[in-house]
C-alpha cells in the first residue's frame, strides 16, 4: 500500500509539473511578440541539421575512399604496382562522385594523382628534380584505362611542399587540410590525407580531394525559397565551398586576391565562433535576412562551419500555422518525448545489443545468415524496381581444415577474421558481405558502373586470397574459390540468385580450387597469383565443362 501511494504521489507531481510547463508554453506561444523569430529559428534548426548532414555524408566518402586506399596500401607493405595501383584508383573515383583526385606521394616526394574527367582519367606522376622543382608527366585515359594522350612538363613546386603533405605527416590519422590552392586546377580544394605507417615508418601519404563542384550542387538545393543559400567556411572565415551560383564569383575573386577568399570578400555577415550557443549555433535577423552559422557534428572531424542565409518572407508562412497548433504540438511532443525517453532509457541498450548479435557474426564482424536473408531480399527489391543489376559472389575456403587440424582452431580464428576484415573493407554500406557457414562467404553488391562482374568477383577472390596468406604463415596451402551469379542472368528471386552462384561454386571446384566460376556461360577468368591455366564456368546445364579461357590479371 505504502509502494501504491508513492507511485500515485509520484504521478501527480509528474502530472502536475507537465500541466504547468504546457500551460507555459501554450502561454508563451500565444503572447510571443517575436513568433516569426521563433518560427524562422525552428526552420533553421531544420535545414541546418539536414544541410549538417548532407555535408557530412558527402565529406565521410572522400574520407572512406582515403581509409580504404591506405588499408590497401598497409596489406602490400606500403606500396603498389602503379598499374594495379591506378586501377584500385579509378575503381574509387567511378564508386564516390564526391570524389575529384585521389593522390599517393612516397616519402622521396614522388606523386601519383588520378582524377576523374569527362571522357576518362587523367593521371599524373610528379617526380622532383635535382633543380628543386618537379618533372610532371600527365596521361590521359578514356574510361577503360586506355592510354590516350601524354604530355611533360616541369613545375615549380615538389610534393613534399605542398601543404597536405605536411598536414599529414603531423597527424595521427586522417585529417582534413585547410583550404588550398590546386596547382592543377588553380581552384580551391581541402582534402582528407593521412599517412600510411608500416611498422612504426611512414611509406607513403594517401589523400583525395573533395569534388567541390558537386558540393556546391549540394548547397544549391536549399528547401526554404529560391532566394536561400549556404556555403562552408572555416572556422576563421575563409571560403571553403559555394554555392553553385557563386562559383563564378568565388573563382574570380580567387584569380584578382591570387590568395584564398574570405566570408567578407563575398558579402556573408558572420559571427565570431565565441558568438556560437553550447550547440555550436547562431541565428540573428538583419534587415529582411535571417542568417544561421553552425558548426559541424564533431563526428565528422570536419572543422567546418555551415553559413545558411534566407530571406524572411520564405520564413512567414509558417508562423500562422504555428500559433494555431503550438498548444497541441506543445502538449503532444510532451508527452511523446516523456514517453520516448522512459521507453528509450529502459530499452534502448538491451535491444540495441541484441539486435547488433542477432544480425552479425562474433568472428569476422560480418552479417549472419539471418541478417544476410533479410538483407539480400531489402537489395534484390530495390534493384528491380530501378532495374538494377546485382552481384551475388558466393565464396568457400580451400583447404582451409588443415589449418584447424594442424595449427588448432585460434589459428583458424585469425583467417576467417582476416578473410572478413577483407570483405568489410571491399562493400558499401548498401552492399552485404556475411559469413553463411564455417569457411563460406557471400557477398551481395549492385553493380552500377563499378565494372564487369567478372573483374570485381576475380578482384575479391584476389583479395581473400591475398589476405589469407598474409594472416597466418601456416595458411600458405589455403586458397579461395569463388562463383558467382547475377540477376541478369537468372532473375531478382533470391533462392534462384544464391542457388545459381553455389551452382557455380560447386562444380567449379570439382573442375579445380582456386579460381572464379561464373554460372552458365564462359565468364571464369584467371586471377592473380593462379597457376597458369584457364579458369572454368559452371552452370546449372553442364557445371564442370571447360570456359572459354580469359585473359589472367
Amino acid at each position: 500500500m505504502a509502494r501504491s501511494r508513492g507511485v500515485i504521489v509520484a504521478v501527480v507531481i509528474v502530472a502536475t509539473v507537465l500541466i504547468g510547463q504546457m500551460a507555459t508554453s501554450i502561454l508563451n506561444a500565444v503572447l510571443a511578440d517575436r513568433a516569426l523569430q521563433a518560427a524562422a529559428e525552428d526552420t533553421y534548426t531544420y535545414v541546418g541539421d539536414l544541410m549538417s548532414e548532407r555535408v557530412g555524408d558527402f565529406a565521410g566518402a572522400a574520407q572512406d575512399v582515403v581509409a580504404g586506399t591506405a588499408s590497401e596500401l598497409v596489406r602490400h607493405g606500403g606500396s603498389m604496382d602503379e598499374d594495379i595501383l591506378v586501377r584500385a584508383l579509378a575503381d574509387r573515383l567511378s564508386r564516390e562522385p564526391s570524389v575529384g583526385t585521389i593522390f599517393v606521394a612516397d616519402t622521396d616526394g614522388h606523386l601519383l594523382a588520378l582524377a576523374g574527367t569527362d571522357t576518362g582519367y587523367t593521371r599524373l606522376d610528379v617526380a622532383p628534380t635535382t633543380t628543386g622543382g618537379s618533372t610532371v608527366l600527365r596521361t590521359d585515359y578514356d574510361g577503360s584505362l586506355v592510354e590516350t594522350a601524354t604530355e611533360t612538363t616541369t613545375v615549380a613546386y615538389t610534393a613534399a611542399s605542398r601543404p597536405w603533405y605536411r598536414d599529414a605527416l603531423a597527424a595521427d590519422g586522417i585529417v582534413w587540410t585547410d583550404p588550398y590552392i590546386s596547382v592543377r586546377t588553380g581552384e580551391i580544394v581541402v582534402s582528407p590525407v593521412t599517412a600510411v605507417t608500416v611498422d612504426g615508418e611512414v611509406r607513403a601519404i594517401v589523400g583525395a580531394d573533395l569534388d567541390l563542384d558537386l558540393l556546391g550542387e549540394l548547397l544549391e538545393d536549399i528547401p526554404i525559397g529560391a532566394d536561400a543559400r549556404a556555403f562552408i567556411l572555416t572556422g576563421d572565415g575563409q571560403v571553403v565551398a559555394a554555392p553553385t551560383a557563386r562559383r563564378d564569383e568565388l573563382q574570380r575573386l580567387l584569380d584578382e586576391q591570387n590568395g584564398l577568399p574570405d566570408a567578407e570578400d563575398l558579402g556573408l555577415p558572420t559571427v565570431a565562433p565565441s558568438a556560437l550557443d553550447d550547440e555550436g549555433d547562431a541565428i540573428r535577423t538583419r534587415d529582411d535576412t535571417v542568417s544561421l552559422e553552425r558548426t559541424m557534428d564533431p563526428d565528422t572531424g570536419l572543422d567546418w562551419v555551415l553559413h545558411l542565409d534566407a530571406s524572411t518572407a520564405d520564413l512567414t508562412p509558417a508562423v500562422d500555422d504555428f500559433k494555431r497548433a503550438s498548444s497541441w504540438v506543445t502538449i503532444i511532443s510532451i508527452l511523446m518525448v516523456l514517453v520516448a525517453a522512459v521507453v528509450a532509457l529502459r530499452l534502448w541498450r538491451p535491444i540495441r545489443t541484441m539486435r547488433v548479435r542477432a544480425a552479425t557474426d562474433a568472428l569476422t564482424g560480418l552479417a549472419n545468415r539471418y541478417e544476410y536473408t533479410r538483407r539480400l531480399r531489402a537489395i534484390l527489391r530495390s534493384a528491380e524496381h530501378t532495374e538494377d543489376t546485382v552481384l551475388l559472389i558466393a565464396l568457400d575456403l580451400d583447404n582451409f581444415k588443415q589449418v584447424n587440424d594442424e595449427h588448432g582452431h585460434d589459428a583458424g580464428d585469425v583467417v576467417l577474421a582476416a578473410v572478413g576484415d577483407t570483405l568489410l573493407e571491399s562493400v558499401r554500406v548498401r552492399d552485404v558481405a556475411a559469413r553463411v557457414g564455417g569457411d563460406e562467404f557471400v557477398v551481395v553488391m549492385r553493380l552500377g558502373e563499378r565494372g564487369s562482374p567478372v573483374e570485381l568477383t576475380r578482384r575479391l577472390r584476389d583479395d581473400v586470397a591475398t589476405a589469407i596468406h598474409e594472416s597466418f604463415a601456416g595458411a600458405a596451402g589455403v586458397g579461395a574459390t569463388a562463383g558467382f551469379a547475377t540477376t541478369a542472368d537468372v532473375g531478382y528471386d533470391p533462392r534462384h540468385l544464391q542457388t545459381a552462384a553455389d551452382d557455380a561454386l560447386v562444380a567449379g571446384k570439382r573442375v579445380r580450387k582456386g579460381r572464379t566460376y561464373a554460372y552458365g556461360h564462359a565468364a571464369g577468368s584467371e586471377s592473380a597469383g593462379d597457376a597458369v591455366g584457364d579458369d572454368a564456368t559452371a552452370g546449372s546445364e553442364d557445371p564442370a565443362r571447360q570456359a572459354d579461357s580469359l585473359p589472367g590479371n
